[in-house]
């Protein structure tokens, strides 16, 4: 496949993606690394428009979207990562799903509440994907999930999972009218073990910000607080991605009977 060089134009939109507002008003993102474009090829979620290859750089896959070559000094510009890879891919942004999609369906879907850390963000949703889960509700002062960060983090997920953004409070009341239940991950004295836990049919994981927890306005007495066991005279709390993890295996390996211990 030929190779172009790229022109100033498309160097200077490239540079954009890097901020939110540019991602938001173009549709399109970056995904940096060949593990991570390779796997995005793979998948098929997500539209690739151009691949970026800095010079003399040969990524070890097939791809059939455009390619163009920049000098490494263009790359580095274009690179989120102190040590580039050699390889980015220019993606459009799916579209956001609906709320009556989600709601319509079953099964487990992650609900993120201010998780700040786009590293934390990333893993999240690659967790999410490796567990079967159907959906991502993306809550206020949540990273962006096209972030490079993010999207680098999610070692090639970016995409697998249908999302939507907004108001949590709202959208959780939403889906609780429609028969879901929302399982709160917290910390508290008043939790549940979560390995005590039978989760419904239909299960939302709500997973708050690294420092503060989950925003109080979700907490509500028809709703379970869960905790993970562990020694909290050594750390104070878990990552929010290996929460994820953890509470995303409790409810895979249970039946899903629509029963709270």
């Amino acid at each position: 496949m030929q190779i172009r060089p790229a022109s100033n134009s498309q160097l200077k939109l490239w540079r954009k993606l890097q901020q939110t507002k540019y991602r938001k008003k173009e549709g399109l993102f970056l995904a940096e690394g060949e593990r991570c474009v390779d796997q995005i090829v793979e998948n098929g979620f997500i539209e690739i428009g151009s691949i970026i290859l800095e010079k003399g750089y040969m990524p070890g896959f097939e791809y059939e979207a455009n390619a163009y070559e920049v000098e490494s000094s263009d790359f580095k510009s274009l690179s989120d990562t102190d040590s580039p890879q050699g390889i980015l891919a220019v993606c459009k942004i799916p579209e956001e799903t609906s709320l009556e999609q989600l709601k319509d369906g079953s099964g487990v879907i992650l609900a993120l509440d201010g998780v700040q850390d786009p590293g934390n963000v990333g893993t999240v949703v690659r967790t999410a994907a490796w567990f079967g889960a159907v959906g991502l509700l993306i809550g206020h002062g949540t990273a962006d999930l096209f972030h490079p960060k993010v999207v680098r983090s999610t070692a090639g997920a970016t995409g697998s999972l249908p999302y939507l953004k907004g108001d949590l409070s709202e959208s959780l009341e939403q889906f609780e009218t429609s028969g879901w239940t929302v399982y709160l991950m917290d910390g508290g004295e008043s939790s549940i073990d979560i390995q005590k836990v039978n989760p419904a049919e239909r299960s939302i994981i709500v997973v708050g910000n690294e420092g503060n927890g989950i925003s109080p306005g979700l907490f509500a007495d028809h709703r379970t607080a869960v905790s993970i066991p562990g020694d909290h005279t050594a750390v104070e709390s878990l990552n929010a991605g290996i929460a994820t993890g953890i509470g995303l295996y409790e409810f895979s390996k249970s039946p899903l009977r629509g029963e709270t211990a």
